[in-house]
C-alpha cells in the first residue's frame, strides 16, 4: 500500500466527507445547476487552481498545472441530479446531505457528489505532496448529464478543455470501469391521409405501413463487440396525431430505444432503419427515420438541442493505459481490483469520439443510484481518495 496517499487521504477525508455533504445539500436538477456551480467555482479558486472557468452551458472547469511534458487527466463529474420523488420514501432528507451510519445521505450522493467532492481534492492533495505530475489535471463538473448529456456533449463538440485522458466518476465501486453501452433514439414518422373511419377507402392509413414495419425491424442486423455482445432495439411507444378512435390519421411515431455497442454510431443506427424503410412499399404512405433531440435551456440562458441517449464507449480490459490503471491503483490500496462494464449510458462516449482515453473510477455502488437510499459508504470513500491519488499520477506522469 502507499502510505503517503493513506495518510494525506486520512488527512483531507473529514473535509471531503463535508464538501460531499455541502454538494447534496444543493439542489442541483437538470438545467437548475447554477448555484452549485457557483459553489464549485468557489471551491476550486478557495483551493487554489491555478484556472477556474465557467462555460457558456453552465459546466465548470478548474485547472491545476503539472511540472510539463506529461499527459493531460481530466477527472469527470456531472453536478445534475434527477428528481429525489417523494421525500416521505426517504430515510434521510433527499437534501440533507446527511452524515449517518458510515455514510452520507441524498440526492446525488452516489450519481456523482460523493465522487466529485474527492476529484476536487486530488490534485490539491498531490500539490501538498510536493508530488504534482508532469501533466495538467482538470477538473471538470459538466451540466445537463441526466437528461441529454448535454454539457460534455457541447464542449467536446466545440473542442475545448479536451485531454489525454479522462476518469469518469459514475458509479464503480471502486473497481475500473472499461465501457458503456450507448443510447439513441431513432423515431419513425410514417404519413398517409387522414379520413373518417367508416370511409378508409378514402385515406391513406398510416398503421397500415406500421403493420409491415414491426416485423421488419426484427430483421436488423445488430451490431456487438466482445464486452456487451449484441445491441438491442425495442419499441418503446407509438403516438397517433389524431385523438380520436374513430379516424384515420395522417401520422403515426413509432419511438425506438436502440441501446448501442460496437459499430452501431448513431449514422449507422439510421442507415440501418433506413434500409428497412425503402423495402417497404404502401400506396400513399411514406415514412422516414430521424434520431430524437429535443430543446432545452441551460441555467445561463443558452438554448440548445439535447441529445437522447449518449455515445458508446468500450475499451479493452488489455489495453495499456487500463492495465497501468489498474496497477497503479492496486499498489496503492492493497488489493486486487476489477474491470468491468457499466450497465448505463455515460459521458464517456463523447470523451472517446474526439480521442481522449476513458476509464471509469468511483467508490459509489451502482445499485443506489436514482433510488430513495442514495448513499456513499465513507470508508469507500477514503479507498477511493487513495485510488485516485493513484491513477492521476500515473496517467498524468505519462509522456505528453
Amino acid at each position: 500500500m502507499n502510505e503517503t496517499f493513506h495518510a494525506i487521504a486520512a488527512k483531507y477525508k473529514d473535509e471531503i466527507v463535508q464538501t460531499a455533504s455541502e454538494l447534496i445539500q444543493i439542489n442541483s436538477q437538470s438545467l437548475h445547476e447554477k448555484e452549485l456551480a457557483e459553489y464549485v467555482a468557489a471551491k476550486m479558486r478557495k483551493l487554489g487552481y491555478d484556472d477556474v472557468t465557467v462555460d457558456a452551458y453552465g459546466s465548470v472547469f478548474g485547472t491545476v498545472k503539472g511540472t510539463g511534458g506529461g499527459s493531460s487527466v481530466m477527472l469527470n463529474c456531472h453536478m445534475d441530479v434527477v428528481d429525489a420523488g417523494d421525500p416521505a420514501r426517504w430515510k434521510h432528507p433527499p437534501y440533507s446531505g446527511e452524515i449517518a451510519e458510515g455514510r452520507i445521505w441524498g440526492r446525488g450522493a452516489s450519481d456523482t457528489k460523493g465522487t466529485f467532492a474527492i476529484q476536487l481534492y486530488v490534485p490539491v492533495m498531490l500539490r501538498e505532496l510536493g508530488m504534482l505530475p508532469k501533466g495538467d489535471i482538470v477538473v471538470a463538473g459538466v451540466v445537463a448529464e441526466e437528461i441529454a448529456g448535454f454539457g460534455a456533449m457541447m464542449h467536446t463538440k466545440e473542442n475545448r478543455m479536451l485531454t489525454d485522458y479522462a476518469i469518469v466518476g459514475e458509479a464503480t465501486e471502486n473497481d475500473i470501469s472499461i465501457g458503456s453501452r450507448g443510447r439513441c433514439c431513432p423515431y419513425i414518422t410514417i404519413t398517409g391521409k387522414s379520413c373518417h373511419a367508416s370511409l378508409p377507402h378514402v385515406g391513406h392509413n398510416p398503421f397500415d405501413y406500421l403493420k409491415k414495419l414491426l416485423p421488419e425491424l426484427d430483421t436488423v442486423q445488430m451490431g456487438s463487440d466482445e464486452l456487451f455482445g449484441s445491441s438491442t432495439m425495442s419499441v418503446t411507444k407509438i403516438e397517433s396525431s389524431e385523438k380520436g378512435t374513430n379516424i384515420i390519421p395522417n401520422e403515426v411515431v413509432v419511438y425506438i430505444d436502440y441501446r448501442q455497442t460496437g459499430d452501431d454510431s448513431e449514422a449507422n443506427v439510421r442507415a440501418k432503419i433506413q434500409a428497412v424503410l425503402d423495402r417497404i412499399q404502401v400506396p400513399g404512405v411514406s415514412a422516414k427515420v430521424e434520431i430524437l433531440y429535443f430543446p432545452l435551456t441551460t441555467y445561463t440562458g443558452v438554448d440548445g438541442e439535447g441529445y437522447q441517449g449518449e455515445y458508446p464507449f468500450t475499451v479493452s480490459a488489455e489495453e495499456p493505459y487500463i492495465q497501468q490503471a489498474k496497477a497503479a491503483i492496486e499498489a496503492a490500496v492493497g488489493r486486487q481490483i476489477r474491470t468491468k462494464p457499466w450497465a448505463f449510458a455515460t459521458d464517456t462516449g463523447h470523451y472517446t469520439a474526439k480521442g481522449v482515453k476513458c476509464l471509469g473510477y468511483s467508490p459509489a455502488e451502482i445499485k443506489l443510484c436514482h433510488t430513495t437510499e442514495d448513499s456513499i459508504d465513507i470508508a469507500m470513500m477514503e479507498e477511493g481518495m487513495v485510488g485516485y491519488l493513484a491513477v492521476a499520477s500515473a496517467l498524468a506522469n505519462n509522456e505528453s
